[in-house]
């Protein structure tokens, strides 16, 4: 039998550019040698190789009978146009990565705005006209930048499609994590369940993210809650053995002991064979809507209204009242008017209102106005500085 004879492998054998080859019009690129007459590369670093290109290819040419110093000179010289050729092929590609970049950036701005695909023409219709009365010479670069809608909404779908391999690469690596929902009907009366999820990694580094939207078309019932929520963790990759916690609010759907979705959630993982302990809590939102109710504050905000308004709504009042301010050196020169469309005013009204609760009451007195009696009442007072602390610590 014959000897089995191997192959030479030229990728082994470390072959470098040798600059004597020059003499053949041949220079190094990216690792190989490509002509400077014709742009042509060979296989193999070998002076064989580009000695055959010379002589078959450009013997002939007008380069063939210069001189040593002559051709020196013609290899710089080629030398140099091709390096200038390089670097404007990269200077345009560099052009063209910052044009792409603009177009994600205003299309993210769009969708963080929740404007309309349409509006990118506007924007870049705007920008021109600025363009063109400060630095008409960069005209050129920004109208490749691409706003179409097709393009608006392609750049939005791309990001979306990256945020949501993050976030599943994110959810991956959690231990344990716990899920929220929250299920209310928008302006076109349709429900919306939104899902969040916070959970923990090996590291004790904690993430907290909006995880899904799921809009909800027919019925609300627990088992239209469950399956959204179970569709959900499928697309997400999400393993419900490190499940354990779901946090909801007070709605029967939600808490039911039989037919609630956390309930058939806790039941599913059972079902599947996950023994972890899954706990059931209440979201705290709806826990300090729950309090202010139980509470009973109402009479107390409806006296502090009612007073205040009449003090400010007259301005005899409102100046006298202020000079007594004036005249006792008070922390809070003048209240803020209240009513009910300005409710944001809730902390900032109460907050005056208790600090100048003396010089009110002595101006209810003075005046004979109602409500002067709630101002002397020490368990009233303890109810005023509750609420008012309640609004203050929400308001931040």
């Amino acid at each position: 039998m014959s000897a089995i004879v191997k192959k030479r492998k030229v990728d082994l054998e470390c072959r470098a550019f040798n600059p004597k080859w020059e003499k053949y019009f041949f220079t190094e690129r990216f690792g190989q040698t490509q002509c400077l007459i014709c742009l042509k590369t060979v296989a193999v670093l070998k002076e064989y190789n580009m000695r055959r290109h010379w002589e078959t290819q450009h013997q002939a040419s007008s380069s063939a009978s210069m001189s040593v110093a002559e051709r020196k000179e013609v290899i710089v010289k080629l030398s140099g146009n091709f390096q200038k050729s390089t670097s404007l092929f990269r200077k345009q590609t560099t052009e063209a990565d910052k044009v792409t970049r603009a177009s994600y950036k205003v299309s993210r701005l769009l969708a963080r705005r929740i404007k309309p695909f349409t509006d990118g023409d506007f924007i870049k219709e705007c920008i021109m006209v600025v363009i063109d009365s400060l630095c008409p010479e960069k005209r050129s670069a920004l109208e490749s930048v691409s706003l179409s809608p097709r393009t608006v909404c392609r750049r939005i779908e791309e990001m979306s499609d990256s945020v949501n391999d993050s976030l599943k690469t994110c959810c991956s690596n959690f231990d344990a994590f716990s899920l929220t929902l929250n299920e209310s009907t928008d302006m076109k009366d349709t429900a919306q369940l939104a899902i969040f999820i916070r959970g923990v990694t090996a590291a004790l580094q904690v993430y907290e993210e909006f995880l899904q939207l799921v809009p909800l078309h027919g019925t609300t019932t627990g088992q239209d809650i469950f399956d959204a929520v179970l569709q959900c963790v499928k697309q997400h990759s999400l393993d419900l053995s490190r499940l354990v916690c779901v946090t909801t609010d007070g709605a029967p759907s939600m808490t039911g002991k039989k037919k609630g979705a956390a309930s058939l959630l806790v039941r599913h993982c059972e079902a599947a064979g996950h023994t972890q302990p899954i706990h059931k809590v209440h979201c705290i939102i709806h826990q300090e809507s729950l309090c202010s109710k139980s509470a009973n504050l109402t009479d107390v905000m409806s006296v502090v209204v009612k007073v205040v308004n009449s003090i400010l709504s007259r301005s005899l009042n409102h100046r006298q009242f202020q000079a007594l301010t004036d005249e006792v050196n008070a922390h809070y020169g003048d209240m803020l008017y209240f009513c009910e469309v300005r409710w944001l005013s809730h902390g900032a009204m109460l907050s005056s209102v208790c600090g100048l609760q003396e010089e009110i009451a002595t101006f209810l007195r003075q005046k004979n106005l109602s409500g002067v009696d709630h101002f002397s009442n020490p368990q009233w007072l303890a109810r005023l500085a509750l609420l008012t602390d309640i609004t203050t610590h929400l308001k931040k």
